[in-house]
């Protein structure tokens, strides 16, 4: 299936509906309470990231080195957490190559693409697609969040059955604050990599 570049946002345009949102008490996709609640936090976050995240040299050398024209196609909403933690460090990872461009879609006015790339038969997102521009082919995948995140998660719902919504968002958040960003650069390390964007580049894993 071909994906709607048209129809997607750069990240600067969605960092400003971002705030434009938060500003106007909505949000993207179903308007629900839960929904509108975190829109300004959200921006918040994605704000300080911008300002704070610092991409690895060597990661910053691996994107300068990718070999051909790919589009990163981010599946979002404005609502999600973790898309609001991931999506500036993808951000500045793809801004750091010649050869990246990072495009946004909302997945509930895509569903037929986010169909495509279920985890685990659910709706995960962030999810990130890595397409090659010319080919049209996917080369690889990645979301919804860091792997590292994602065992915490696990063992947070293992250990706290009856934990409400609120109570796992603010530890979520919490995580993602202690990481600084590290969990998800490291994984970018491989996948540059594993997605063949690379050619003949020596990828010297952190210590």
């Amino acid at each position: 299936m071909p994906f709607p570049k048209n129809k997607t946002l750069s990240y600067n345009d969605y960092r400003s509906m971002m705030f434009q949102l938060a500003a106007d008490g909505k949000t993207s996709g179903e308007q629900t309470e839960d929904h509108i609640k975190v829109m300004a936090l959200n921006a918040q976050r994605m704000k300080r990231i911008d300002q704070q995240c610092v991409i690895k040299p060597q990661l910053i050398e691996l994107a300068i080195q990718v070999n051909e024209k790919h589009i990163w196609y981010l599946i979002t909403e404005a609502w999600c957490g973790d898309s609001a933690q991931n999506t500036p460090v993808i951000s500045k990872i793809a801004e750091a190559s010649p050869n990246l461009e990072l495009r946004l879609l909302f997945r509930d006015e895509h569903p037929e693409i986010m169909e495509l790339f279920l985890t685990n038969g659910k709706r995960a997102i962030p999810k990130l697609i890595c397409v090659h521009e010319a080919s049209g082919k996917v080369q690889g995948t990645w979301g919804p969040r860091p792997a590292l995140i994602h065992d915490r998660v696990v063992e947070y719902k293992l250990l706290n059955p009856e934990s409400s919504k609120d109570e796992f968002n603010k530890n979520l958040h919490l995580w993602y604050a202690r990481d600084k960003t590290n969990a998800l650069q490291d994984e970018f390390l491989s996948l540059f990599s594993e997605w063949g964007l690379l050619k003949d580049v020596e990828i010297n894993q952190p210590v």
